[in-house]
């Protein structure tokens, strides 16, 4: 039996601290620029990570403002992991592609790449542009051709997320077109690992499993109308797949 274990965390937002306290306005955070905001928390997660022998991490997207990108990756280089990185809505191709090394792209100007690892395929996506676009679109269809077992991370999720959330404009603008695809390949069964929402979810939809893991950075409460935020509470996710499933578990810190 092959079994692999990741640590998926994601929305550092390194150098961004919010500005209307607890609760959100409109439909977009506000940030200050304050260059170690959140640095404590991603330093906890990457020590707690390697506590626990996990040595294969996936970094979900949202680093931070441009100016914190290379002390992001000077930060990971302290440890001995393996790091696949996807882009969020806040991170830029140009930018993040100076400080790391990435073979040709599979599509032009996106951070989209693919590997096997045993019977299960990893693809990731970039949505850095709030949406995939037609070319990964088209490119993410070849990558499932023929594949039974796949796990997929992008930084917004797929299926909408029960939350008040929804309703400000953040989800991926190609949602629908995403969805379908997936959908469409019934013999495949598709794990879909997301962050960009700041909370704990898990949902399923026919042969689709969506797990959203929680932010490096701040907590939104789920639930909250108008929403609200917890600065205090910050997380991953662990990842272990063996032949025949994938099993999750967050892991929840909290400032000291």
């Amino acid at each position: 039996m092959t079994r692999t274990v990741i640590a998926h965390l994601t929305d550092a937002h390194l150098g961004q601290k919010l500005t209307m306290g607890a609760e959100m306005a409109g439909t977009k955070m506000r940030y200050l620029d304050e260059p170690r905001e959140h640095e404590d928390h991603l330093r906890l997660v990457l020590d707690d990570i390697a506590c626990k022998g996990i040595s294969d991490v996936v970094f979900g997207g949202d680093i931070g403002t441009q100016e914190s990108v290379g002390g992001f990756f000077e930060i990971l280089g302290g440890y001995d992991f393996k790091v696949s990185i996807i882009l969020g809505n806040h991170d830029t191709y140009p930018n993040v592609v100076q400080h790391c090394r990435m073979d040709d792209g599979a599509v032009e100007g996106k951070m989209c790449f693919s590997h096997n690892s045993g019977h299960l395929k990893r693809i990731f996506l970039d949505s850095s542009d709030n949406v995939l676009g037609d070319d990964q679109r088209a490119w993410l269809a070849r990558e499932l051709d023929g594949v039974s077992k796949a796990a997929l991370f992008v930084h917004h999720p797929v299926l909408a997320i029960d939350t008040p959330l929804e309703q400000s404009g953040v989800a991926l603008r190609d949602r629908d077109e995403v969805k379908t695809l997936l959908l469409s390949r019934t013999d495949c069964e598709l794990s879909v690992f997301c962050g960009h929402y700041h909370m704990i979810d898990e949902v399923r939809q026919a042969n689709i499993s969506q797990f959203a893991t929680p932010a490096v950075s701040y907590q939104i409460i789920k639930h909250s109308d108008p929403l609200r935020v917890d600065t205090g509470a910050f997380g991953y996710r662990i990842v272990e797949i063996d032949d025949a499933r994938i099993r999750t578990e967050v892991v929840m810190l909290t400032s000291a």
